[in-house]
């Protein structure tokens, strides 16, 4: 527009049809394969299978998206701002091609919004200080509107990101520091739990898409750097976490009677306040680079992590009557990990190339630790009482190197 604002627009649109399907491809020297699968080709009810022929399941889905976007770029003097708006529209479909009908199931048009912006101000030559707003609105993905066999969503909900931060930069000659703030609220996660119900005389499992699955990300980051000498850098960087479930969730159940009524069946489950897993929610980081002679360096990065919960399901936590099972999931033990880097450039050539030998050195302190971990595991769990005798873990690899050498042409 002029010196100080740039503004871009773009539309995206997108179309994609896929098919998903289970097929015979060896018959292991047999004629023919025999399925008796409780799905199967409803025009083709044959259990003799043949190569090619398939089974289990086969279906038929298409996605659409419509998006539309423009963004703006301001910069004057110490200011630079941004700022974006879009909108899109995302549809699905599906077909069952195991049915003689072949009814085509669509969701119609899902709508969504994004508005980011942000700025930042350089205070003097040496520090300058930012902030971010966002409020993001995301589609559900097709298994949360539509599931594998065919169940549709009656009000599938965008998920919802609410994100802020602010922060502010230091740099000098020698040193330079960044740490900043971030608060991000996750709302309507989108979840589906299979349950089973008591028609039948074996009850049949659906789907519950479940809504009200809150979360909420806050914490501190900070990283920085420092030129000791000539010779020596040194480097950091830490994360502190907090990071939870807001709010309990339910779905609902629609079982339709042979009298044609209408029964509604809630399922609510208890996650307020509960930690979120698989991920460290503390880490620190700090790393020495020692650069001795011209051509050499040396690196050793410790890594440290806390507060790393074991992966878990909210679809775990089902309220049953006035029992609510709202016990923390367990926590790994805290953890420490050493690397080295090291690299050489020879000082020499072989046919006008330069060469470097390189060699790295992971967990060098050949430490045992639990790098991740499942709640209450369905194979080897104790008493399912989310602690250490009921999870499952996952250790981090023991110590290991490589080394080699690079030609630059």
């Amino acid at each position: 527009m002029n010196d100080n604002l740039q503004t871009q627009v773009g539309i995206d649109w997108r179309t994609a049809g896929i098919e998903h399907a289970r097929e015979v491809r060896d018959l292991l020297g047999g004629d023919y394969f025999v399925y008796t699968g409780n799905k199967n080709d409803k025009t083709d009810a044959s259990q003799k299978k043949r190569l090619g022929d398939i089974i289990a399941y086969h279906n038929n889905t298409t996605v659409d998206w419509l998006g539309f976007y423009a963004q703006a770029n301001y910069v004057a003097g110490p200011l630079n701002a941004y700022g974006m708006a879009g909108t899109s529209t995302i549809a699905y479909s599906y077909i069952d091609e195991f049915t003689v009908a072949k009814e085509k199931i669509e969701s119609g048009g899902i709508g969504t919004f994004q508005v980011k912006g942000g700025a930042m101000y350089d205070v003097n030559d040496n520090v300058s200080v930012f902030a971010n707003l966002g409020l993001v609105e995301k589609p559900p993905i097709m298994d949360n509107v539509i599931y594998y066999d065919g169940t549709k969503a009656s009000d599938p909900v965008n998920e919802k990101f609410q994100s802020m931060e602010f922060g502010l930069n230091y740099r000098t000659s020698k040193y330079a520091l960044k740490a900043n703030y971030y608060n991000t609220q996750w709302k309507d996660r989108n979840l589906t739990k299979s349950v089973t119900t008591g028609q039948g005389s074996s009850g049949d499992t659906d789907v519950i898409f479940l809504t009200g699955v809150n979360q909420s990300h806050s914490g501190i980051e900070m990283e920085g750097s420092a030129q000791i000498m000539p010779m020596l850098r040194l480097d950091f960087a830490a994360s502190f976490g907090n990071w939870k479930f807001v709010d309990d969730a339910s779905g609902n159940y629609t079982e339709y009677t042979d009298k044609g009524t209408v029964e509604q069946t809630k399922y609510e489950y208890a996650l307020k306040d509960l930690w979120v897993g698989d991920m460290p929610q503390t880490g620190i980081v700090v790393g020495a680079t020692l650069n001795p002679i011209q051509g050499l360096s040396i690196q050793g990065i410790v890594k440290s992590y806390d507060k790393n919960y074991a992966d878990w399901s909210p679809g775990a936590r089902e309220i049953s009557g006035s029992t609510a099972d709202r016990e923390q999931v367990w926590m790994a033990p805290a953890y420490n990990k050493v690397d080295l880097h090291m690299y050489y450039n020879l000082p020499m050539q072989v046919a006008g190339a330069n060469l470097q030998v390189f060699a790295h050195v992971f967990n060098l302190t050949d430490a045992t630790y639990i790098q991740d971990a499942v709640d209450n595991s369905q194979y080897n769990a104790w008493d399912s009482d989310h602690d250490a005798d009921s999870a499952e873990v996952f250790f981090g690899i023991p110590r290991y190197m490589n080394m080699g050498l690079v030609v630059r042409f």
